[in-house]
């Protein structure tokens, strides 16, 4: 009886595939044309790496085209009202995130004329001090209750502001004057045995 044989003698169809699991699944894979099964990843040739990665590309390439195709057809499908209200949301949301990019610069600005008018030790942080819940704008996403802000945060945390333009230590640096001398200064220079001049 021929390897072809069916059940019932009569020769099986060339592509036919045998049952699973007999002796013939091997034969057949063969006469099929079939490559055998691909090596572990980590025997991989740069040739199939090739091949696979170009694989992938093409695949993405018709996944992206039948994306915009459903989109297209999908938009098609939408009334005119639909697409009104999309385009208007979509709008809408980049309306908001640019105003809330002018807010956040024009509160850093603001801070900053705020701070050093109330002499913080950096003006330039102290819009970080400030709570950006708290903070009120007006129509032209301007800060109106800076000033205030800031205020607490100076009666909270009076170390940050001083009365001078010194950035180099604690309130009170420098501010009074050395035993027995003018200022500090003198009192180091009379320690080291080196007169004014």
């Amino acid at each position: 009886m021929p390897e072809n044989a069916g059940a019932e003698g009569a020769p099986a169809a060339p592509d036919a595939q045998p049952p699973v699991g007999t002796a013939d699944a091997p034969a057949a894979d063969a006469d099929a044309g079939a490559t055998p099964p691909a090596a572990t990843p980590e025997s991989i040739s740069v040739e199939d790496a090739r091949k696979l990665r170009s694989e992938a590309n093409s695949l993405r390439k018709r996944l992206k085209e039948f994306e915009d195709a459903e989109k297209a057809r999908a938009d098609a499908d939408k009334t005119e009202s639909e697409r009104t209200a999309e385009k208007l949301a979509t709008l809408e949301r980049e309306r908001d995130a640019e105003r809330a990019a002018r807010q956040a610069m024009s509160l850093q600005i603001a801070t900053a004329g705020v701070a050093r008018k109330l002499n913080f030790r950096d003006p330039e942080i102290a819009h970080r001090l400030v709570d950006g819940d708290q903070v009120e704008f007006d129509d032209g996403g301007t800060p109106t209750n800076i000033e205030k802000l800031l205020s607490d945060v100076a009666k909270r945390h009076p170390s940050l502001v001083s009365g001078q333009a010194d950035f180099g230590g604690g309130p009170n640096r420098g501010s009074s004057p050395a035993p027995g001398g003018d200022s500090m200064n003198d009192w180091i220079r009379a320690k080291a045995g080196r007169s004014q001049s």
